[in-house]
């Protein structure tokens, strides 16, 4: 009698090969997402720092303003229903009171810098501005009076979803 004996084959077998490419791919899907969402993560940090140092500089910018204009002669608060740039102030580097910011916007990609150049950074892609000025009466203050608070609100938007407001309230020493 003839014994044959089965030799067993070097190799991986077509489940095995299957199996192991599965197994690789997991792996290393496992260990790249902690890569994606740390570049995502700092992509978000990078617009949130970009986003509050504009509101900042645009603040500051009004804040260096008058509370009332100095051309119109009196001493007393212009009405909210005049806010916004007066004649002749087209550009904001024009204006002359606090007031005049009142509907300031700068649209997505046209956000400047203080010198009025466009801002180009990719961090800043989908970044608009936005200011409201408003009257404020405090507690305890004489609502027959003048108003001597106004309210500015600098609020810097991504995608039209808020990403950074600054609130600020100023004081009219008369």
């Amino acid at each position: 009698m003839n014994a044959t004996t089965k030799q067993p084959r070097a190799g991986f077998t077509l489940i095995e090969a299957l199996m192991a490419s599965v197994i690789l791919a997991i792996a290393v899907s496992a260990a790249i997402v902690p890569f994606t969402c740390g570049a995502r993560s700092q992509d978000v940090d990078s617009r949130q720092t970009i986003a509050a140092s504009l509101a900042q500089d645009l603040m500051e910018e009004i804040l260096t303003k008058p509370f009332e204009e100095p051309s119109d002669g009196d001493e007393l608060p212009e009405p909210e229903s005049r806010f916004g740039p007066d004649a002749g102030e087209t550009l904001r580097s024009s204006y002359s009171a606090i007031d005049d910011y009142h509907g300031y916007t700068e649209l997505a990609g046209h956000v400047v810098d203080p010198a009025g150049h466009v801002i180009t950074d990719a961090a800043a892609a989908g970044l608009s501005r936005h200011v409201t000025v408003s009257y404020v009466y405090v507690t305890g203050q004489d609502v027959t009076e003048s108003p001597s608070f106004m309210r500015v609100v600098v609020e810097v938007c991504y995608n039209g979803e808020p990403a950074v407001t600054l609130t600020r309230l100023v004081h009219w020493l008369s």
